[in-house]
Formats: C-alpha cells, sequence, structure tokens
C-alpha cells in the first residue's frame, strides 16, 4: 500500500503558535480577574453598609459590674453594702393580638366549613366558640385581680386606678403613621426590695411567663447604710457630684474589677449570654473593715445632738474618740447646719479633717508639756502676775483672771486657763530662743500633715521665726492658743499621745481590706514618735486632772463614772469675707458679733488611759459666748458615762446571791384561751411565749416586737399564727 505524506506548509504552521498563545492569555486573565474579584469580596462585601445588619444576627458587649464590697465596722456590723433592687413594669399588650388572631383564623375556618357544607347540600349546625374573646376576657378578670393585690401591697394607688392604666394601656392608641401602639412599659413600682419582688411573683398574671403576663423586671444596685445617717460623712459617698469619704478613698478596692461578656438576640427579641464568644467574670470589690465602733458612734453622736439642736445660734459640732493604746478612730462625729440659723444638722462636712482654726486655751497643754519638757518649770513653780499684764508687750490684752494676785502656780493657772500664765512663761523660758519652743510644736505633729485614710485632713498653718507674719508677739499668743492654726484631728492626736505616756500614734481609720473574711492588705496602728519621757506625760495628765477636779471642767465632768483629765478650750473664730468682718478686727463684724468655737479634750480613765475624746461646738456670729467647760463638757459626761455603762472592762460585779425559781414547764396549755401580749418581747422571748401557749409564729425586722397580728386578747385556738413586726 502505498503511503500518503501530509505536508503542512509553513503558513499554517505559523499561525498554530499565536492560537494557543492567546487561549493561554484569555485564561491567565480570567483566572487573574476571578482572584481578584474574590479579594475585592473578601475586602469589601457586596451588601451595602445599611443593608449589612439584616444578614448578621445582632450582638453586643456588656460590661459586667462587680458588687461593690462592704464598709464595715470593727467588730464586722455592716456600714455599707450593695443589694439589688428592682423596678417592676408591665406589657400590657400580651397576647392581646393572639387573641385577635384566635378569632379571625376561627371565622376563616367557620366560613369554609359552612361553604362546603353548603356545596353539598349538607345542614350546617356549627357556631362560632370566640376563643380569643373568652382568652381576653379571662386576661381582663386576671388584670382585675392583680389591680387588687398591687393596691393592697403598695398602697400608692387604689385596685380602680391600677385596673385603668392596664386596661389603657391594653386598649392602646392610634400612632400618627395610623399603626396601633399599646403601653409595653407600664410602670408599677420602684425600687422594690427581693422579698416584694418573690410576692409579685405569686400573683395572677405576674406568676405566669412574660409573654403572657406581661411582668418585667430591671434591676440595679443601690448602696444602703444600715445605721442611716452615723458616721455619713465618714463613710462617704460616690454619687456623680459628690465623691468623698472611705467611699472616694478606697473606690479602687471597693469597685473591684469590671467584667465584659458578649450578648446575642433570640428570637424573642432578648438578648441573652453567647458562650460561643470570650468573657471574662467581674472581681467582686473587697470589704474595708474601718476602726468604728458603731455603738460608740451613736453614743457620741446623740450626746452632741442633745446639746446643740436646741440652740439655733450654733452652728455645728464635732466629737473624735481615740483609741489611747493604737490611735484607731472609735467614732467621728460631724454635725453641721447649712448657712441659716436653726436649719437641720446633718453630717454634710467633716469638720473634724477640714475645720483648721485657733484653737484656743486648749493649746496651753501644749506649752505645758514643752516646759516640763525642757526641764524648765514644775506645776508648783509660782510666777509673779503683774496685775494680769504682759511686760513689754501691749498688744496682748490684760488677764482679768489674775488681777489682783500677787503670784500664781503653773497648775492653778492651767486650772483657771490664765493666758497671762502661759504667755509670761513662753517669755521668761523662750522668748531669747523662740525657735526651740517652735521644735516642740513640729515634733508634737502640730506643725505638719499627715497621711490619713480619707482625704480632706488641712495642712497646720504655724508663723515661724523668720517668716513674713511672724512678730514679738506671735510665740506668746501661740502659747495660749492664737496665731496658730491645726485641725481637731491634730490636736486630739497630741492628747492622746500625752495619755499614751509620750508615744504619739497616728490615727487611723481602716484595719484591713478583706474577701469572704480573708484579710487581704493589713493597715493597723502606726508609731510616729516619741513627744515626751512618760515623766511629762504623768506630770502634765496631773495639770489636766486638775483643770477637771476644782478647774473650769469641774462642774460637768468631776463627777463622771470614770475619772477624767482634760481641758477647756473657747476660742473666738476669724470670720469669713461673706460674714463681713471689721476691717479693724477680723473676729467682729460690724453688728459687733462674733463667732465661737468651745472645746473640751482630755482622756479617760486616768489612771489606766484608754480613750482620748475632743469635742468642739461652734457658734454663728452672735453676742452670745460658748464655753469649753459648757455645752462640750455636758456632751463629754454623757458619753463617757454611756461608754462606762455598755464597756465590759468596767462592768461592776453582783455579789448577791438568791435561790433560782424552779423552772416552768417549757409547754402550757392557752387555759384562757386568747392571744397573748407580746408588744416588747426580743425575738427568743416571744417565740417562746407563743409557742408555750400551743401559738405558731411568723416575724419580719429585728429587734423588739413593735406589732402584732392578732391584737393581744383575741380568742385564738391552738395551732393559730401570730404574725410579729420587730424593730
Amino acid at each position: 500500500m502505498a503511503k500518503k505524506t501530509i505536508i503542512i506548509s509553513s503558513k499554517k504552521r505559523d499561525l498554530v503558535g499565536p492560537l494557543l498563545t492567546g487561549i493561554y492569555m484569555v485564561f491567565l486573565a480570567l483566572s487573574v480577574a476571578i482572584f481578584v474579584k474574590t479579594v475585592v469580596i473578601q475586602v469589601r462585601p457586596l451588601v451595602k453598609p445599611e443593608y449589612e445588619q439584616f444578614f448578621h444576627p445582632n450582638e453586643k458587649k456588656q460590661t459586667i459590674v462587680p458588687t461593690r464590697g462592704r464598709i464595715l465596722t470593727c467588730d464586722g456590723r455592716p456600714l455599707a453594702i450593695t443589694v439589688p433592687y428592682y423596678d417592676i413594669y408591665m406589657d400590657c399588650t400580651v397576647r392581646k393580638q393572639e387573641f385577635v388572631d384566635m378569632d379571625e383564623k376561627e371565622r376563616e375556618n367557620f366560613q369554609k366549613r359552612k361553604a362546603l357544607a353548603e356545596s353539598r347540600h349538607r345542614a350546617f349546625t356549627d357556631t362560632l366558640k370566640h376563643a380569643g374573646a373568652k382568652g381576653e376576657a379571662l386576661w381582663c378578670r386576671r388584670a382585675d385581680t392583680l389591680s387588687q393585690k398591687l393596691a393592697a401591697l403598695f398602697g400608692n394607688r387604689t385596685a380602680q386606678e391600677y385596673y385603668k392604666l392596664i386596661m389603657d394601656g391594653r386598649k392602646g392608641w392610634t400612632r400618627p403613621d395610623g399603626r396601633w401602639a399599646g403601653e409595653t412599659n407600664l410602670l408599677i413600682m420602684k425600687n422594690v426590695d427581693l422579698q416584694t419582688l418573690n410576692t409579685l411573683r405569686t400573683f395572677p398574671l405576674f406568676s405566669e411567663h412574660a409573654y403572657k403576663g406581661g411582668l418585667k423586671i430591671e434591676q440595679h444596685d443601690e448602696r444602703i447604710y444600715p445605721y442611716d445617717t452615723l458616721a455619713r460623712r465618714t463613710i462617704g459617698t460616690m454619687k456623680e457630684f459628690s465623691q468623698r469619704g472611705l467611699e472616694y478613698s478606697f473606690d479602687q478596692f471597693l469597685h473591684g474589677k469590671d467584667g465584659y461578656e458578649e450578648l446575642r438576640i433570640t428570637e424573642h427579641n432578648q438578648y441573652v449570654h453567647d458562650y460561643a464568644k470570650k468573657w471574662r467574670a467581674a472581681e467582686d470589690g473587697l470589704d474595708v473593715r474601718t476602726t468604728l465602733n458603731i455603738d460608740f458612734q451613736g453614743i457620741a453622736d446623740r450626746a452632741l445632738r442633745r446639746q446643740i439642736d436646741q440652740d439655733p445660734l450654733i452652728r455645728g459640732g464635732i466629737a473624735v474618740l481615740l483609741e489611747v493604746e493604737t490611735g484607731a478612730v472609735r467614732a467621728m462625729v460631724n454635725l453641721v447646719r447649712d448657712t441659716i440659723p436653726g436649719s437641720p444638722l446633718r453630717e454634710r462636712d467633716n469638720l473634724v479633717l477640714r475645720q483648721r482654726g485657733e484653737q484656743g486655751s486648749v493649746m496651753k497643754t501644749v506649752t505645758l508639756t514643752s516646759l516640763i519638757e525642757d526641764g524648765l518649770v514644775s506645776l508648783d513653780q509660782r510666777i509673779a502676775t503683774n496685775n494680769g499684764r504682759i511686760p513689754g508687750v501691749p498688744s496682748i490684752p490684760e488677764d482679768k483672771h489674775v488681777q489682783g494676785m500677787r503670784d500664781i502656780s503653773v497648775i492653778h493657772g492651767l486650772e483657771i486657763s490664765s493666758n497671762y500664765v502661759y504667755a509670761r512663761l513662753a517669755q521668761l523660758y523662750y522668748g531669747n530662743n523662740p525657735q526651740r519652743y517652735y521644735d516642740h510644736i513640729f515634733a508634737y505633729g502640730l506643725g505638719t500633715a499627715f497621711d490619713f485614710d480619707i482625704e480632706g485632713l488641712a495642712k497646720p498653718e504655724v508663723h515661724t521665726p523668720g517668716s513674713k507674719y511672724y512678730n514679738g508677739a506671735t510665740m506668746l499668743t501661740n502659747a495660749y492658743g492664737y496665731g496658730i492654726s491645726i485641725t481637731p484631728l491634730h490636736l486630739a492626736m497630741f492628747y492622746n499621745a500625752i495619755a499614751n505616756k509620750g508615744r504619739m500614734m497616728k490615727p487611723y481609720l481602716v484595719e484591713d481590706l478583706e474577701r469572704d473574711g480573708r484579710v487581704v492588705k493589713q493597715y493597723g496602728p502606726a508609731f510616729m514618735n516619741n513627744i515626751c519621757s512618760a515623766a511629762t506625760a504623768d506630770t502634765v495628765t496631773r495639770a489636766l486632772r486638775a483643770v477637771v477636779t476644782s478647774g473650769t471642767g469641774s462642774s460637768h465632768l468631776a463627777k463622771a463614772k470614770l475619772h477624767v483629765a482634760g481641758k477647756t478650750g473657747t476660742a473666738r473664730a476669724v470670720l469669713m469675707r461673706d460674714e463681713k468682718p471689721n476691717p479693724q478686727d477680723p473676729y467682729v463684724d460690724k453688728y459687733g458679733r462674733r463667732k465661737f468655737q468651745g472645746t473640751f479634750v482630755g482622756f479617760f480613765p486616768v489612771e489606766n488611759p484608754k480613750y482620748t475624746l475632743l469635742i468642739t461646738v461652734y457658734s454663728y456670729p452672735s453676742h452670745s459666748n460658748y464655753y469649753g467647760g459648757d455645752k462640750p463638757a455636758r456632751a463629754y459626761r454623757e458619753i463617757v458615762d454611756q461608754i462606762y455603762a455598755i464597756d465590759e472592762g468596767w462592768s461592776e460585779s453582783v455579789m448577791r446571791s438568791a435561790t433560782v425559781p424552779e423552772m416552768e414547764a417549757p409547754y402550757r396549755e392557752n387555759q384562757d384561751g386568747r392571744i397573748p401580749d407580746l408588744k416588747g418581747l426580743g425575738l427568743s422571748d416571744a417565740l417562746w411565749e407563743a409557742e408555750s401557749r400551743g401559738l405558731r409564729c411568723t416575724y419580719s425586722g429585728s429587734g423588739h416586737v413593735r406589732s402584732q397580728k392578732p391584737a393581744a386578747g383575741t380568742v385564738a385556738k391552738e395551732g393559730d399564727i401570730i404574725e410579729i413586726t420587730l424593730r
């Protein structure tokens, strides 16, 4: 067979190459386009941003707020706690549309059945059941019962008013766009506690699911202060425009650490925790245990109020109680009126820390301590009186206390609170070296501020030799309490050091930080320095005791149940600019009125000092005088006597004996068949009294029985229940 030879011309071979190259380039271009489009789709979705939300489930990130830590007394009782409260709302429209749809569907089915029967020439006997209308009527009857129970529980509206609100919200109204709308957030009550919420959950409708009964609950935390106004200025607040006290100073510990969680929306338009996303639990705040003794705080608050509440010319009063050995603040009272005389006393300003000023005669103890520590005088040493005039310093007024005397002892000068005696002693012994006197002032901690547990401690103002406002009379007036400005807390700290044999302890308010009862950070006592020897402290204590037994403090404190050593002080206060002081005399206004502060500060019992107490009252500008030996000393006496009564360390032993009567049987029949009178009894006594007669008790509150239901004398049978309220 002959072979065929196919010959491809060179022209055809030249066309194959470009054709294949073209096809290759087309596919390459398509590949690149697909790749670019894929990248574009990944980077920039095709869906417009305004429509994107409809292609993703609604999600949001929510902060989990931790539970704020508690503020506790020294023995663990709560001064400030966080409690959940609830705002109660009602969705009045629940199931309304469901009931309408039920009847509409029922009517459609009814018409279909009727038409089918007619087409088959059959008799049609069915009737409409109106299930939706009946369901609506039942819902309204339950709303009526709910209204009655709400009126009985809250008492802020009648049952008819509640029912009208609910039904008006259920009827709804027409929107401007023509659509119907009902009340989905009808406020029932704000700030409901958990016990009341649990009661609400038993009411008709509210006991059902939220989509059937309409109950809506919004939880929020409230800061509660169980002892109401006691120590409120010291405890403080963290409100938006009022951040102060322990709440503010220890906020970083009390607040804890925020958490967060991702939420997703359900088919019922409710946000729930999304467990597929990351989340972090909140870390609750630490508890702050303070040094405050709430019993002592209450005693001091009541005693001070009793002395100043009825005098409208007193602007305020303070009391601070320190524990001698440690410097712990056991009570701090700050009662202040506003600018209007006679307005209510409130814990609004912390005068113990902020009220820097001239303290008056209580500063004579500072001068006496310096003189004795330097070995310059003794208590029985006598000095000439010079008829009450300081030689060479005419600017210091004459002292009428010593006029007519030839000489006077150092201790008697303190007893009668003579300005002349202590100005003259400073002149005699420190006149040539005043810096020596001021070295003592600073060693006593009276010239500088120190770190305190809450903000606001004012820095003392002392004019030392060589400073702008120092002159030849400055040290002499400082010696009896003028020209040097310190806070009450500084003064109490100094007297506490005298009571502590010269050992100065820094006042402190916080013992520790705790988590679930375990100490996380310890604070506690802090030693500052020895201001004098124990011998000097004993000598000064003897002089301060004489002030109470035979001097300016004897009228009200000589017979206190514990022996007191202390000093009275009365000082004029410099008027503020808005009080229009006299240009020639900053202590007097244009009407001749003055502001006074009266102070008593000391410690008790003298034999073994346990507490240092300072009390000061402040007046408005007036023509009256307020002495430290009057209202402050009266309040001081009441506080000392009541602390004596409740402190077990000073309780007297009862040495009498008696025959214990035979105990009655634990159960006795209720022979008269009536409810016993339980008012005034403690809980355990009230329960025993009721149960011993075959009756049962339910109770609420704490303390003693304030009321009972049924009333005493009501006919009762065994097993009946008595409801008692304790306060």
